[in-house]
This record gives structure tokens, sequence and C-alpha cells, in this order.
């Protein structure tokens, strides 16, 4: 008997394992068989690169015996997703259709490596190039070029993303796998990303709760990094920018070496800004910042494991511009006639630790993930004293994600798999005041995902269970600090069930998406038991400890329309909220500050779109014409609006290709254009917002006899148009976002190949 079951164990061990053995392939064009040389092969499970030779073939060594994914791009051609299973195929030809319109992204993390029309959810993904390329000088500032995205921003420096109408907790952030917790419930608490090392962005947009957990009802961001390098070579990348509005420059260095099975990445860069300049040559008071990155990646594959550490410092001084005693605030409080760049108070001193080892296993059927994370944050606010923080806040997070894939066919895959943190919130040493309590928050979820595809059809369903315990204590501090607080503990609990389910059908020009998807957030603590003033947003906030969860529920339905020379999108939504959670200005003072209060609504409902177009002439081949739209409606169970709802707004780009033959390059210019329509449906003590023009102009250059140089240069705000946008907490005070603001940037890029 014993010897059975160990013949049987040593069987289905010996079925899961998965040996190596080497892949060779050729890409060709579809219908005319030639070789397509130079194409792009990817293997993003294993973060495996290669590329075509001159005759369409390439190589790749030590593959996993396992089902394998294979990624395949080309100029003018549609990009190709491919699933072979290695134990039975060694060997495959890649065929190619060209394509005029380039626009199916290839979406890794959320939607497991589809084509864009191929997700079931809403997705966009821009690369770093492309939300860089009209000059923006934060990662802010780049992402109002995506559809229904805009940002709450304090200053240049403070920025917080708002997908379709929600942000702050509801709108949870992801590195590469790791989930970032950095005080996101303050309204004067930034991203926590840095656009150093990034390949691209991708962002979900509503309810993401599935593979994500509680939080996400407005959306997903998830910051990607840099792929590393080719297998046995060497690359890197040195540039420095500089931008007239407010004497800032931007250094960064990047080095990527693959030795094979050990590769590592290296990427660190240094930011420093004075005031900035305003439309009538006045400065931001306090609008300078200062930060530095460090960011590793070290990676490891031999057979079927592979594994990943990555690792993220920063540190940034932000200075806190908008900030009086005055109980008469009036605009000119914060404008000066000289700037300056020296540190001065009120300012925020942050620094950030994320932290994330990888491990993944590929077995014949399935595949096994599994990470461990942990984000650190320390939060100091100074307001009057330079040796004593007005608030110290310490927020450690600890995560884990454990993912099984069984691919039960081809086309049919199963995931299932935990998720949990652990977060501890603490005001430490000495302070001036409290805000919030500390508290520690554990999370647990456990999902099932189902994903099946049948011709022109793909479905895909899923159920999700979270639990979170949220416990609160009294600070071990001076008692006279924490008067104000709320210091009866509280020990709650949250839970609930979230689903989704959702299909795409694609035809030759037509691909029709619907998806109904649920989220759940519990309350934080801030909004639980806050009572202080929030120093970096000037104002006396009022938490109420007997809110309960947000429940939401999204529907989603898209229609893209394709064609050789056009691509139409159209995406409309409607979102469902019970108990949704809101500030509400109680029209009072406590001294010179307003008194807002967290409160909750029965129902609140959030509906709009987005509709975006790409035309691309083939007469006029270098010419590529963009426009999106995108509009959010908020409003409660008796038709009154929502505070804060973002402006509607369009987003326009003519890009024209330059072929020359000159030793300096001109090799493209970019016109951008922003029309952010006026607000005038406002909710409770909410004043309207007028429209606003933004023009952008961006050049692209080169030298023709070395390409290892580059150099971008442009004018932002071409026309110094004054304007506040509706999301800004300046509106109040009437202080208007920087002007004209002229940048050059200049990139020297190298590569090696490594002896074999």
């Amino acid at each position: 008997m014993q010897t059975k079951v160990g013949i049987f164990l040593y069987t289905f061990i010996f079925s899961l394992v998965s040996l190596s053995q080497s892949f060779e392939g050729k890409v060709v064009d579809s219908k005319t068989k030639e070789a397509v040389p130079y194409a792009h092969i990817s293997i993003e499970s294993l973060q495996l690169n290669a590329t075509s030779d001159s005759l369409g073939t390439f190589h790749f060594d030590q593959l996993p015996a396992a089902f394998v994914e294979f990624k395949v791009t080309a100029f003018d051609y549609r990009p190709v997703l491919l699933k072979i299973n290695i134990p039975t195929t060694n060997s495959a030809l890649f065929e190619l259709t060209a394509q005029h319109i380039l626009l199916d992204e290839v979406i890794v993390t959320a939607s497991e490596g589809k084509l864009r029309n191929e997700n079931i959810t809403s997705i966009e993904y821009r690369s770093k190039n492309s939300l860089f390329e009209s000059g923006a000088t934060t990662m802010g500032e780049a992402l109002n070029l995506m559809a229904g995205v805009q940002q709450a921003t304090i200053g240049v420096g403070i920025a917080k993303p708002v997908i379709r109408g929600l942000g702050g907790m509801r709108v949870v952030s992801y590195w590469s796998g790791l989930r970032i917790e950095n005080q996101q419930w303050g309204e004067d608490h930034g991203m926590g990303a840095s656009e150093v090392g990034l390949q691209g962005i991708e962002i979900i947009k509503g309810p993401a709760s599935i593979l994500y957990g509680a939080d996400a009802l407005g959306g997903v961001i998830h910051y990607l990094d840099e792929d590393y390098a080719p297998a046995r070579t060497s690359e890197g990348y040195f540039s420095t920018r500089f931008e007239s509005n407010s004497m800032g420059t931007t250094s960064q260095f990047g080095y990527k070496i693959n030795k094979g099975k050990l590769k590592f990445n290296l990427f660190a860069n240094y930011i420093n800004h004075a005031d900035f300049q305003l439309p009538s040559g006045r400065y931001i008071q306090n609008s300078r910042f200062w930060g530095a990155n460090v960011k590793m990646s070290l990676g490891y594959r031999k057979d079927n494991y592979v594994f990943n550490l990555r690792y993220h410092t920063a540190y940034n001084r932000l200075g806190i511009p908008g900030h009086t005693h005055e109980e008469e605030a009036t605009t000119e409080d914060f404008l000066r006639d000289l700037r300056s760049r020296r540190a001065t108070l009120p300012a925020q001193l942050i620094f950030n630790n994320f932290l994330l080892a990888e491990n993944k296993w590929f077995f014949k059927r399935s595949e096994l993930l599994f990470q461990l994370g942990n984000t650190n944050n320390f939060l100091r606010e100074f307001d009057e004293k330079v040796t004593i923080a007005r608030t110290r806040l310490r927020l450690n997070n600890s995560t884990y994600n454990l993912r099984y894939t069984y691919h039960i066919l081809s086309n049919i895959d199963l995931k299932f798999g935990a998720q949990g943190m652990v977060q501890t919130n603490r005001n430490t040493g000495t302070s001036m005041a409290y805000l919030i309590p500390d508290g520690n928050s554990v999370d647990n979820g456990a999902y099932a995902l189902l994903s099946a595809t049948n011709k022109k059809w793909r479905f895909q369903a899923g159920l999700r269970y979270d639990i979170r315990l949220i416990t609160s204590f009294r600070p071990e501090v001076d008692s006279a600090l924490t008067t104000n607080l709320d210091v009866n503990p509280i020990d709650r609990r949250y839970s609930s069930w979230n689903t989704s389910a959702g299909a795409v059908h694609n035809t030759k020009h037509t691909t029709t998406r619907f998806n109904i998807s649920s989220g759940f957030r519990a309350p934080h603590l801030a909004e639980l038991l806050a009572n202080g003033l929030h120093h970096g947003s000037s104002r006396y906030e009022i938490g109420d400890r007997n809110l309960v969860s947000e429940q939401a529920i999204q529907l989603d339905v898209a229609l893209e329309l394709h064609f050789e020379h056009l691509e139409i999108i159209i995406n409309p939504y409607f979102n469902r909220i019970q108990n949704f959670i809101y500030l509400q200005n109680r029209d009072s003072m406590i001294g010179s500050y307003k008194v807002f209060e967290f409160r909750q609504l029965d129902l609140a409902y959030l509906y709009g779109g987005e509709m975006g177009v790409h035309y691309h002439p083939h007469r006029i081949h270098r010419l590529h014409l963009e426009s999106n739209f995108s509009i959010t409606i908020g409003q409660d169970d008796e038709g009154n609006a929502l505070n804060l709802m973002p402006q509607p707004n369009t987003n326009n780009r003519i890009r024209f290709d330059i072929a020359n033959k000159q030793k300096f390059q001109v090799k493209s210019v970019l016109l951008e254009h922003q029309f952010f329509l006026p607000q005038n449906r406002v909710g409770m003590n909410e004043l309207p917002s007028e429209e606003y023009h933004l023009v952008h102009l961006a050049l692209d250059m080169g030298l023709r006899d070395n390409e290892q140089f580059s150099f971008k240069a442009g004018l932002r705000n071409l026309t110094n148009s004054s304007f506040i946008a509706h999301l800004s907490p300046f509106r109040n005070l009437g202080i208007p976002r920087p002007g004209i603001n002229f940048f050059l940037s200049i990139k020297y890029s190298f590569s090696n190949p490594h002896k074999q």
C-alpha cells in the first residue's frame, strides 16, 4: 500500500514539474510569407526578450516545459499573442498581419497579457515616452493625457489621481505588483510613485476588487517598470532636463545588464525646482520642491523558476503653498515678486521605501505566483517650527499575494488565490498636534476567476471575499496634544463578497465589451476618528465613528470600430455607490480654518463615459491625429450634485513624423491641445469653475550619424493661459496654475552585447 501511495505521489509531482528546453521561432508576413526582420519577441511572465534576425528567426534557451505565452510586435504589423505548450512544441511560425494604425497595446498586468481588444475590463495603457512626450513636469501632469483621468494638485509637486470622479483611498496604486500605501487619505499626500525606471502606466477604470482587493472603487493604477535588457547584453542611459518656469532640473541615470540567468536593473534621479511662475509673471510662494529616487531590480531564472527582487527608495521635500494663518486670506498673500528655492516652511518631508520579493513556478499546465512585499512611509509636516514637526506619521504595510493559474484547456484558464496585508500607522516622536489616533489594519481576501475563449468571444467571471479588521488606540504622547482626538478605541470588522462578470466579442471591424463588477471600501481611521487641523489641506477635519462600508457596482460597456486608417472607441459607464463617504463644508471656523466633517450618503451615482478617435491617413503616412473626450456626472439619489466632480475635457494630439537627411534632425513635431469645459454642476458650498485651454508644442530631435544622442524641446502652456482647475484645492484662494514653460532635455543611450 505504501509503495502504491509513493508511486502515485511521485507520478503526481513529476506531472507538475516542468523540465527546460530550447525553442526556435520564425516571424513572417501572413500574406507574402516573407521574413519579418527585427521583430520584438517577449515572454512577459519570464521577463525574456529577443529580436528576430534578418531572416526573421529567433531563439530562446531553457524555457520551462509549460504553457508559455509569446508576444510578437513589429513596426506596421498588428501585435500577436500566442500561447504555446512547450512540452509538445519546440518551434513555431509566427504570422503577422500588416496594420496601418497600431493602437492595440498589449496590457500585461491587469488583463493577464491580453491585447487591448481582448480585455473585458476598461483598461488604458500609455508608455512613459507617450505620457511625457509633450513635456509634462510631473507624473500627475502627465496622467491628465489619459481619458477619464484628472489630478487634484497642491502646487506642482503634490498631485493625486482622480479616475472617473473618484480619488484618494478609492484609487489603489501598484508598483510592478506591490500595493503602495502612503497616507493616501490626505488630500495633500501625493502618489508616492516616480517616473524613473518606468516603462508605462496602466489604469483600470472602475471597481477592480476581484484581483486587487478592497478599496479599488474608482480604479487601479499600475506603475510598470522597464523590462530587463535582452539576454547577454547591457544597456543604459544618462539624461538631463531643464525647465524655464521653475528653473528646474531633472537628472536621470539607468543601467541594465543581463547575464542570462541573472539580470539587474538600476535607476536613479534627482529633481529640483524653485518656485513656479504664474502667467502674470509673479511666483507661487513656497511651490518649490526637490527629491531623489533610487530603484533596483534583480532577476534570476532557472528552468521553471523565476525570481525577482525589487527595491525603491525615495526622499522628497515638498513646499506647501497656499498656507496662511490669516482669517481673511486673499490671493495676494500667496504670491511673490521673486522666486526662491531655499528650504522654508511649511513643508512636507516624505521618506518612502518599497520592497517586493516575487517568486514564479511554471508547471506543465499551471503557474504559481507568490509575492511578499513591504512599504514604509514616513511623513513629517512642518508648520512654524523647524525642529518640531506638526505631524509625524509612520505607516508600515506588509503584503502577501498568492495566485495559482491552471490551464484547464488551451482556451480555458482558472485562477484562484489569496491576498492580504498588515498595516500599522503611528504618530511618532515629538509633534505639535495630532489629527488621527494610532491604528492597525489587517486585510485578508480569497478569490477565483475563470476565463474562457470561444472563437470571437471571450468570457470572464470571478468571485471574491474580503475581511478587514481595524483597531485604534491613543498615541503614547503628551495628553495635552491629543485632547481633541476621539481617543475611545474602536475595534471593527468589515467584510464583503464581490463579483465580476463580462464578455468581449471581436470581429474584423468591431469590438464589443460588456462588464459588470462590484467593490467595497471600509472607512479609514481618518474618516472615523479625525479631529484636528489637516495642515496640508488648510482645514479642520472631523470624523464620524458611525460610518459604514461603501459598496459599489459598475456597469461598463464599450464599442470599438477598427478601420484601416481610423479607430473609434465609445465607452459609457454607470457606477452606483451605497453609503458614499464625503467631506462636507460645515460653513463654520475653528481659529482661521474652515471646518469640514465626514458624512455619508445612502446612494451616490457616478456616470458618464469616454470617447476616443485615432486617424492615421495612409496618403499622409507620417501624420497621426488622436483625440479623446471624457465626462463624469455625480449626484445623490435626490439628483443633487456631488462635490469635486472633474470638468468634462478633451485631449487632442497632432504628431507629424519627419524624414530628412540633415546631420541634426527634427524627427517629429507634436502639437497638443487640452480643453476643459466649465463645471457649473456643483455641490453644496462649492464654487463653479470656468473653461480653459492649454496648448503644448514639442520637438523630438537627434543626430543622423549618432543615434545614441536624442534631444527634446518644447513649450508647455504655449499661450500662457491663466487657469484654475476645478479639482484644485486652491480654487477658493484664487491661485492659478503655472504659466508658459520652455523645456529642453538631452539623453545619451548605450547598448553593448556580451560574448556568449
